[in-house]
Formats: C-alpha cells, sequence, structure tokens
C-alpha cells in the first residue's frame, strides 16, 4: 500500500479576518481552536483528524467532529487543500479529502465601532496629553494618522505572504492567534516608522500648550 498526498490549493502564509463570526469560532470555541492546532503541523485527512483528538483524550464522534470542520469551513478558517491517494493495487485505489487552514497565522482585523472609538480616543489622547505634557490635542489630527497606519498596515500584511524564507515562516507559525496579532502589530509598527519620515512631527502637530 502507498500513500501519496496532492495538495491544490496551498495555505497561506497570513489571512486577514475582517468577520466578526470567523473572529469569535477562533476566540471562544475550545474544540475548533484544538482541531485548527492539529492541523497546524499538516494538512489531514477526517481520520487523522479523529485520531487526533484520540491523542490527546479528547475522543469525538464523526458527526461532532464533522460540525467542527463544517463550522469552520463557514469561516473560512479551514477549507480542502487536496486529496491523498491510497493505492492498494492497479486496479485499487482510494481517495480522501484533505483537510487544512487556510493560512498558517490568523490576523483578526475588525474595526471597532464609532461609538467606542469616540471614547477610546478621547482616552488615548488624555493619557497622551499628560504623559507628553501638553494641555489639549486635536482629535481629527489624531485620528488622522491613526488611520493612514492601519490603511498601511492592512497594505503590508499581504506582504507577509510572499515571504518565502523557511526560518521566517517557521518564526510566524503558531497556534497562539493573539501572540501572531502581537508579532505582526509591532512588527508593522516599527515598519511603519521605518519609513515615514518627520513622522514625530506631525504627531505632535496635533498637540497644542506645552505645560
Amino acid at each position: 500500500m502507498k500513500t501519496q498526498d496532492v495538495i491544490i490549493n496551498p495555505e497561506k502564509i497570513v489571512k486577514t479576518i475582517y468577520d466578526k463570526k470567523s473572529a469569535k469560532c477562533l476566540s471562544d470555541d475550545k474544540n475548533c481552536q484544538l482541531l485548527l492546532s492539529f492541523l497546524l503541523e499538516r494538512p489531514m485527512t477526517f481520520e487523522d483528524l479523529k485520531q487526533a483528538f484520540k491523542s490527546v483524550q479528547s475522543e469525538k464522534s464523526d458527526k461532532t467532529i464533522y460540525g467542527y470542520l463544517n463550522k469552520l469551513k463557514k469561516a473560512e478558517l479551514v477549507m480542502e487543500t487536496g486529496k491523498r491517494l491510497i493505492t492498494f493495487s492497479e486496479s485499487h485505489i482510494k481517495t480522501l479529502a484533505l483537510y487544512s487552514r487556510t493560512a498558517k497565522v490568523f490576523y483578526i482585523a475588525i474595526d471597532i465601532d464609532e461609538k467606542k472609538s469616540n471614547i477610546y480616543f478621547k482616552q488615548i489622547g488624555a493619557l497622551l496629553c499628560e504623559i507628553l505634557g501638553y494641555e489639549e490635542y486635536d482629535e481629527k489630527c489624531f485620528k488622522k494618522i491613526y488611520e493612514e497606519f492601519v490603511d498601511e498596515k492592512r497594505r503590508e500584511i499581504s506582504k507577509i505572504n510572499e515571504i518565502t524564507n523557511p526560518e521566517i515562516m517557521k518564526l510566524l507559525t503558531s497556534p497562539d492567534v493573539l501572540g501572531a496579532k502581537y508579532v505582526i502589530d509591532t512588527m508593522l509598527m516599527f515598519a511603519y516608522f521605518g519609513k515615514k519620515e518627520n513622522l514625530s512631527d506631525e504627531f505632535l502637530k496635533c498637540f497644542k500648550g506645552k505645560t
């Protein structure tokens, strides 16, 4: 008997999540998180996944595992990536669906609603005035710089999928969703600072009345 995995749809390095249901699936459902952690290693068939749950003393029924898979597929976190060919003889070949994550790293990028955003900016502005020694700040100016950074950040995320260095890919590969977001956010922030000349001057123009 010989087996061969044929990958048709390879997973990305990073997938940006804009949908709240997908984000909730990532953060709230422990069993879906566990299934995703299994797929971090390699693409798997249904039987592989069933055995993986058994290996961590969390055996599930076929119906339950299919339920997890369907939920993750609807959230576009898991996909059918190809087929496993099992050759018993020249006249007997069996094919099984292979499942994989849609990306090694899921980056949640959901905007805060406007009402909360306004509250948060007021809090951030007041704190910055206190720390930097200013009496007041221009909220529109501050938001403009922030929105420019967010737009640039989202453009730059797509470039991560062009990375071919296996060592970098290994560093990014993590089942820790919050950790991956922190690493990417921090990297993109430093990259933005590195490319944006006179950013400090632009930023300080948003504040008035040095104390």
